[in-house]
């Protein structure tokens, strides 16, 4: 037996009108549509539900048992496609996403600023988490979308390139020998300005290192004994504090507006490095999805020398 919401709701019609003709015009059906609804339904449950005259059409003891069991299983289902519909809507207006603490520090807050003021219905959940674990986030279901730079290509994710950020050079606004060079204080630093100067960064076997020491070995600098930290946060507050100055990310410049540091753009040459949202392969891109990658697009071309 198989019985359609379109059947009962043939069914509860009739009942309650008592005519064929009425229930047809209620439900916006032709009456030939609607007979054949309630001789299937008939069909289908090996019982006659109406008597029909010329004059009127009422129920068979079969058909007044049915009555209220056809009305409660419309009700419920009314109830259910509401719930439904509710969640699906605040689904597509709700969003997780995963990052990096110093994507989340840095870029983040400016964003969802942005976005609560231009779209204050969305919803976003932000996740900071170590680089490592960001990609099961996303094919666990766990995080709608992941941000960051160096993402390879995996089975079960894509790819989407949001533009590309240069390296640059974060300096000490005063040397501890005394004073400040004149070519810290500029907007653009070459790799060869680095030749003399203490540096601190990031362990070698971190990614964003790893290209930044394909550079330092040009000048002779590449996995040098050096201090290193695992937390830019940490790096950017030892340059502060004079230890030496560090190369890092383009993105690193929301957080260096709390420190006391020059953040200069890494030339001779500028070194881009892909910033990318990471998705699941198939997932549906939601309206609320499209309107946070606009806002953390926008945020992200505030900084220097991106090439769009």
């Amino acid at each position: 037996m198989n019985v359609s919401t379109r059947q009962l709701q043939a069914f509860l019609a009739v009942a309650r009108l008592q005519s064929v003709t009425r229930a047809a015009e209620q439900i916006h059906l032709s009456q030939a549509g609607l007979s054949l609804l309630l001789r299937e339904m008939e069909s289908q449950l090996g019982v006659r539900l109406f008597d029909r005259t010329t004059r009127s059409v009422t129920l068979t003891e079969g058909g007044r048992q049915l009555l209220p069991a056809a009305e409660r299983m419309l009700r419920e289902w009314g109830d259910i496609t509401g719930r439904l519909d509710k969640l699906s809507v605040d689904v597509a207006r709700s969003l997780t996403v995963a990052a990096t603490p110093l994507v989340c520090s840095s870029v983040m807050p400016v964003v969802l600023k942005a976005l609560q003021r231009s779209h204050p219905d969305i919803a976003v959940l932000v996740r900071d988490v170590e680089r490592s674990h960001i990609e099961a986030l996303v094919l666990s279901g766990e995080a709608d979308m992941a941000l960051g730079i160096l993402f390879k290509a995996g089975s079960g994710v894509r790819r989407q390139r949001l533009l590309s950020l240069p390296l640059v050079c974060v300096s000490p606004r005063e040397w501890p020998a005394g004073g400040t060079p004149r070519r810290w204080q500029r907007s653009h630093v070459s790799w060869a300005d680095l030749a003399e100067v203490p540096l601190i960064g990031l362990p070698v076997g971190n990614p964003i290192q790893q290209v930044i020491d394909l550079r330092l070995r040009e000048i002779g600098r590449a996995n040098e004994a050096r201090t290193t930290f695992n937390n830019l946060h940490s790096v950017v507050a030892m340059v502060e504090a004079g230890y030496g100055a560090a190369v890092m990310p383009a993105f690193v410049q929301g957080a260096c507006s709390r420190y006391a540091v020059n953040v200069s753009v890494m030339t001779g040459p500028e070194v881009p490095l892909d910033f990318y949202a990471v998705t699941r392969k198939g997932a549906e891109t939601t309206d609320a999805a499209r309107a946070f990658l606009a806002a953390f697009t926008a945020q992200l071309r505030e900084y220097p020398q991106l090439e769009t």
